[in-house]
Formats: structure tokens, C-alpha cells, sequence
């Protein structure tokens, strides 16, 4: 268990963003076929706006500074697991990266649950890693579709 305050919170979620939009911007370049590329790319705009989303919660003081001081204990084994860009070969296979991708939004959907439960967060950082869950959920599905319809 490590010590951290909201606002470190926020600002992991952020890097979390960050990761998964270079991931997919990566994995634009090396899946060929049509559709996973355009699914990719939606999913890294996707990205974008939930970097955007948490940035607000510090940016437009929707949060106040004592909740954002806050120091609350998380178990970081789960926040380890994010999977690295670094894991995609420039010749992976479209089936390769997909299964990262969804390994990564799967994980990404665990962190946000979790995250979630901590106690006596602010109600607007609860509803939006709460609407950043169920977006990561949708991307899980979107994913595990093209999986389950792919020929690669």
C-alpha cells in the first residue's frame, strides 16, 4: 500500500490516457486492415477526452484543494499492471495487438473501479472515474468484438 493524494490520483489516471493514446496511435501505424485501424484510431480519440475529462477535475476547480490534498492508501499492484506500448513489435500481427489492447483496457476498467472506492472522495472525481469505467468497459467490448470477428 503506498500513500498518495487525489491529485497524484488524477494525475496517474491522466498518464494512464496518455499511455493508451500512444498505444493506439503506435498500433495505428502497424494494423493494416481497415477496420482495426479505424477502431484504434476512435479509441485513441477516445483517449484524448478522458485525459481531458480528469484534467478538468484539476484545472477548472470543479474539486477543491483541500479534497485534491487529500492522501489516500492504494493497493498499487493493479496500477502495476497496465500494459506498456513498449509490448507492441512493429511487426506484430492486427490479433497480437488487439489482445494487448484489450488486456490494457481490461486493467484500465479495474483501475477505475478501484480507484472509485476510495472513501470520502469528491462526488464530481467519483462520477467521472465512474463514466471513464463504463467507457473503458464499452472499449473492452469493442475490442473483444473485433477479436471475435477478425480473420487475422
Amino acid at each position: 500500500m503506498e500513500l498518495f493524494s487525489v491529485r497524484e490520483i488524477i494525475e496517474y489516471a491522466i498518464k494512464i490516457e496518455q499511455e493508451s493514446f500512444a498505444f493506439y496511435t503506435q498500433a495505428s501505424e502497424i494494423i493494416q486492415d481497415a477496420d482495426g485501424k479505424k477502431l484504434v484510431k476512435d479509441l485513441a480519440a477516445d483517449e484524448v477526452d478522458h485525459q481531458n475529462r480528469l484534467r478538468h477535475l484539476i484545472d477548472a476547480e470543479k474539486v477543491s484543494l483541500e479534497s485534491l490534498n487529500k492522501k489516500h492508501e492504494i493497493d498499487t499492484t493493479l496500477m502495476k499492471r497496465i500494459v506498456k506500448t513498449a509490448n507492441i513489435n512493429p511487426d506484430s500481427m492486427t490479433m497480437d495487438v488487439l489482445k494487448i489492447a484489450l488486456e490494457r483496457e481490461q486493467n484500465t476498467e479495474q483501475t477505475y473501479t478501484m480507484l472509485m472506492t476510495l472513501s470520502n472522495l469528491d462526488e464530481n472525481i467519483i462520477d467521472i472515474f465512474d463514466q471513464l469505467r463504463l467507457q473503458e468497459k464499452g472499449h473492452v467490448n469493442k475490442i473483444q468484438f473485433r477479436i471475435d470477428h477478425t480473420g487475422a
